[in-house]
Parts: structure tokens; C-alpha cells; sequence
């Protein structure tokens, strides 16, 4: 059972695996899928890393979203190799990994194509042998703040529980895809970690003084007063991405949210990775 987190391909997000993978902190379970959004460095440096390190990985050819693909010469290309292979959202074209986003598209694959395709039953029923199942398993609110009232949630059922060769979701995020994001008066900080019946959870930090959009940094330190009282408790939440952010607490430093976000997701990446090797 591995892992195939779709990644669009933001900055922020290709530094976090670019560190990981560097660091030798990806897990073997978790096979990225790229999906170039944005014409950065990011996007060759990434891939570099992960070939130097002979990690699998995909990276879409026909992106559906973002500014890379209406580019008729990209400026940064991904750099492909044994372990960084060519993935595809469904059409007419053959690919190591296809996405289907319909059980209609599903129901066209070769049953032994490797492909991510919907979690849902019409889909179970075809019996693909190396199906990867894909859903949106990150609860998404309007409002930052209203993530204080369930700071503590399911995420995904035991790894034995799990139909097909692995699944796959949107990492901190869902299939909704935007640009950019809109102004928050609260902070949180999103934390995955096994629970002792097997399953995925995750928790949620939010900041407390939330009247205005001012302060960001005080809010930021807020939310870290909460992990560091939640830590002792979980000891296997303990990542690169959180070892970072309790640095940054000891310096007393806000790195900015562009990098808080690398932070979650490198903690995101290597503790579900970690889960399913257990």
C-alpha cells in the first residue's frame, strides 16, 4: 500500500519534497504526482532531487489547471528518469500513470494500467488490479477559524482496510484548485498522526486572538504554544516538518506563511509514509 499525493506544483509545495527527498526523509510509500502549475525552478529542482535519489514519482503531462499549461514553451521542465516517470489525466495518450476522474474514464483503463481513479463503489466494481483510489480526505472551511470547533478529526482508515495498490488525495487541500489564497483573520496549523486503532487522524491548531487580520506573527506563535503542549503526548507525531516548526518556536522566529506551509506538508508527506511502512 503506498501513498500518491497529487502535489500542484506551488512553490512552497516542490520545496517541501525537494527538502525531504534531499534529506532522505521521504518515505518509499509516498509517490508523489506532480502537476506543474506555475513555470518556477521549482519544478526542475524537484524532479532532480527525486531522480538523485532514485525515488518514484510522476509528474502529469496535460495539466487542467494553473498557467503552466497554456505555455507552449515552459521556461523550467521536469527532469524524467527511471523513478520519474510520465503521468497522464486521462485521454487519448498511453502513460506509465493515468488519472481518471470519472467512473465512465475508469471503466475504459486496461485492468492492469496503473491509475489513480474515484473512490467510489461504481469503481470498486470493476476490480482494476493495480487501482489507486483517489478522494478529497482534507475538510475545508470558509473561515480559518471554524476549524477550532472539531480541532481533532478522522482522516483515513487503516492501511489493511484500504482497497487497491494505494490511495491518493490532495495534500492540504482538495481537487479545487486556486491560484492564490484570501485573507484570514485566524491561523492553523493542520497535523496528521496514526491513532492507536490504526487509523489517521489529524489535529488542528488555530490561533485564539482572531478580531482582525493584524498579527500574524503573534497568532503563529499561538498556534505553537498548542503543539508544544499536544507533542509530549504524541511522541510519533514527531517529523522534520514539526522538528521546524518547534525551531522556529525556540528562536521565537515566523519564517512567514509560505513556509509554515512547507512545514505541514513535510510533515504531512513523512508521517504518512512512516504509517503505512508500520
Amino acid at each position: 500500500m503506498n501513498y500518491f499525493p497529487i502535489i500542484r506544483g506551488k512553490l512552497y509545495d516542490l520545496a517541501a519534497i525537494t527538502a525531504l527527498a534531499n534529506s532522505q526523509r521521504l518515505p518509499a510509500t509516498v509517490i508523489p504526482v506532480l502537476e506543474p502549475v506555475k513555470d518556477i525552478p521549482g519544478l526542475t529542482k524537484t524532479t532532480q532531487a527525486l531522480t538523485k535519489t532514485a525515488h518514484a514519482a510522476y509528474v502529469i503531462q496535460n495539466p487542467q489547471v494553473g498557467s503552466y499549461r497554456l505555455l507552449a514553451t515552459p521556461r523550467h521542465l521536469p527532469m524524467l528518469s527511471p523513478s520519474v516517470q510520465v503521468a497522464r489525466i486521462f485521454d487519448a495518450q498511453p502513460a506509465p500513470l493515468i488519472i481518471a476522474t470519472t467512473a465512465a474514464q475508469a471503466k475504459l483503463l486496461a485492468r492492469r494500467q496503473l491509475a489513480l481513479v474515484p473512490d467510489e463503489a461504481r469503481v470498486w466494481r470493476l476490480a482494476l488490479r493495480r487501482a489507486v483510489y483517489l478522494n478529497d480526505h482534507f475538510t475545508v472551511y470558509s473561515h480559518t477559524s471554524a476549524y477550532g470547533l472539531l480541532q481533532d478529526e478522522f482522516y483515513q482508515y487503516p492501511p489493511d482496510m484500504l482497497p487497491g495498490v494505494g490511495f491518493a488525495d490532495y495534500p492540504l487541500a482538495t481537487s479545487d484548485y486556486f491560484e492564490h489564497g484570501f485573507p484570514q483573520r485566524a491561523l492553523a496549523i493542520h497535523l496528521v498522526y496514526p491513532a492507536t486503532d490504526g487509523s489517521l487522524r489529524m489535529r488542528h491548531f488555530v490561533s485564539v486572538n482572531n478580531e482582525d487580520f493584524t498579527n500574524p506573527q503573534a497568532k503563529f506563535f499561538e498556534i505553537l504554544t498548542q503543539l508544544a503542549a499536544w507533542l509530549p503526548y504524541h511522541p510519533q507525531a514527531q517529523t522534520a516538518g514539526v522538528a521546524a516548526l518547534m525551531k522556529a518556536a525556540a528562536d521565537h522566529h515566523f519564517p512567514g506563511l509560505g513556509v509554515v506551509r512547507k512545514f505541514q506538508l513535510m510533515h504531512h508527506l513523512e508521517m504518512i509514509g512512516r504509517w503505512l511502512q508500520d
